[in-house]
């Protein structure tokens, strides 16, 4: 059987992320994301790349709509306590985009910015504007499920 290189780099990738994806966060991960004010949230997020089918302020303005259905108030840019950082590296692999996508908490003083271990993003392709917003709401919801859970459910 005979897989092409887009085949192999998406089953490749694939295979990474879901081992990325399993389990309940560990304790101290929840009490990372725990904030004196949860009601806010600020969020980083940004693409890389020339095959992009989706403009920065459709990502931009996902990213915020799944925040708001959260019922949390998203502030674009990041200030010390935990922010969200969506990041999207898109790449034109055979002639299909194929798209990295980094969803992490993190936070940041003075210095540096510290992103979280977890990461809700995956690796996926395709050539439709919608279904790359909805893969990238669905795992932005991902993240605010722990974060709702670390800030409001305990």
């Amino acid at each position: 059987m005979m897989f092409s290189r887009l085949s192999l780099c998406v089953l490749a990738l694939l295979l990474v992320t879901s081992a990325a994806h399993g389990g309940f966060p560990p304790s101290w991960y929840m009490s990372a994301l725990e904030k004196a004010d949860p009601n806010i949230l600020d969020y980083v997020a940004g693409f890389k790349g020339d095959a992009c089918v989706i403009t920065e302020r459709e990502l931009k303005d996902a990213v915020a709509s799944v925040i708001k259905g959260s019922e949390v108030e998203p502030k674009p840019g990041r200030r010390g306590e935990v922010h969200l950082s969506v990041s999207v590296r898109c790449l034109n692999v055979d002639q299909t985009s194929v798209f990295s996508l980094a969803i992490q908490f993190g936070s940041e003083d003075s210095d540096s910015t510290v992103l979280y271990v977890k990461d809700y993003g995956e690796m996926f392709a395709s050539k439709e504007a919608d279904a790359v917003l909805q893969t990238i709401k669905t795992a932005v919801e991902a993240a605010m499920t722990d974060y709702t859970l670390a800030n409001f459910d305990r």
